[in-house]
């Protein structure tokens, strides 16, 4: 445990070496004036500009220039500090460029007088003009370098979308489902939950083929004066299927397909009971939907769907002469279960 430990700290430490390499510290006099401060900003950003990381750092108003620039910041391990010192009312200004790798300091004086009175945003360009020059031929090892890194395309990232289209679909594979439903038909005919089990088999690009089965749930019921009903509803659906956003949390799906639909009233007369009649209706169903896949843990995944349904011919329980309700023009199933892949 020591040695690994010992060799983790270490590969962290040449790490943040690796990052820090090309850091470089400014110092910021304790009272500036308009020119360094328009100065100072103009040499930073040509620093950040070249790919290098810029900290500031205020200068310690007790140590001379050599001495802050020799000790600010250690913890940051820079390679280079700088610093801009001019007098009050003065028309020189100092520049400092600290190669702390090398062990050097470089100084260079500027004259700030301007022809023409331009005024002082003109001597803070002269002076971030000379700063930025005298950096460059301090550290130009550094700023080629930097500058390449800098100008070099940043790198895809991980994740996200670019992981999203490499990552296969939910519905790759053999899927195995199995859930309830809510089997609704329009009209007079009662709501009923059904379990309902699928199995699909995809390819990587989102697309599947699906079985779908429903029934064995409770019974609907169907009342009116001349008599009730009691109705058991079965279907199963071959289905193609569609998801999208491959590698997503939320990876929508869209379907549509065909099969069959049986029904099997048991009719009561109202009100001798002995007048009912037991039959099994048998349709084509068509149906169309869109859900929702959830990944979870790998394989297993949420799913949710919702259908809409025709069947043809629908069917229509009648008591007598008097229709009193329609299956399957349309009905909506609902359902929610989990799903495996392998």
């Amino acid at each position: 445990m020591a040695v690994l430990a010992f060799i983790l700290s270490s590969l962290a430490t040449a790490a943040a070496g690796a990052d820090l390499r090309y850091r470089v510290v400014v110092l910021r006099p304790a009272v500036t004036d308009d020119v360094t401060t328009d100065a100072l900003a103009r040499v930073r950003g040509e620093l950040t500009a070249a790919g290098f990381e810029v900290s500031e750092r205020e200068r310690d108003p007790g140590l001379d220039v050599r001495g802050a620039l020799e000790t600010v910041g250690r913890e940051l391990d820079p390679i280079a500090a700088f610093a801009i010192v001019r007098a009050a009312n003065s028309n020189t200004a100092e520049i400092w460029v600290c190669d702390r790798l090398a062990g050097k300091s470089v100084i260079q004086s500027v004259r700030l007088d301007v022809a023409g009175g331009a005024g002082e945003p003109s001597r803070s360009v002269v002076l971030a003009v000379q700063a930025v020059e005298l950096l460059k031929a301090s550290l130009a090892q550094y700023w080629l370098a930097s500058s390449r890194r800098a100008s070099q395309p940043p790198a895809p990232p991980a994740d996200g979308e670019a992981l999203a289209r490499r990552a296969p679909s939910a519905l790759t594979g053999v899927g195995v489902e199995a859930g309830v439903g809510w089997l609704d038909s329009a009209g007079a005919v009662t709501a009923v939950w059904q379990p309902i089990v699928r199995g699909s088999y995809g390819g990587a690009h989102g697309w599947a083929a699906r079985i779908t089965a429903g029934g064995l749930g409770t019974d609907a019921a169907l009342h009116a004066p001349a008599g009730s009903a009691q109705i058991r509803q079965q279907l199963a659906a071959l289905e193609i299927v569609r998801g999208f956003r491959a590698g997503a949390r939320l990876q929508p799906v869209v379907s549509a397909g065909g099969g069959v639909f049986r029904a099997r009233i048991e009719g009561t007369g109202s009100p001798d009971p002995s007048t009912g009649v037991t039959t099994d209706s048998w349709a084509a169903l068509a149906t169309a939907g869109a859900g929702v896949l959830v990944p979870i843990v790998p394989p297993f995944a949420l799913a949710a769907d919702a259908h809409l349904m025709l069947t043809w011919p629908h069917t229509t329980v009648r008591f007598g002469t008097v229709e009193a309700g329609d299956l399957g023009w349309p009905s909506l199933l609902v359902s929610a279960g989990l799903r495996a892949a392998f």
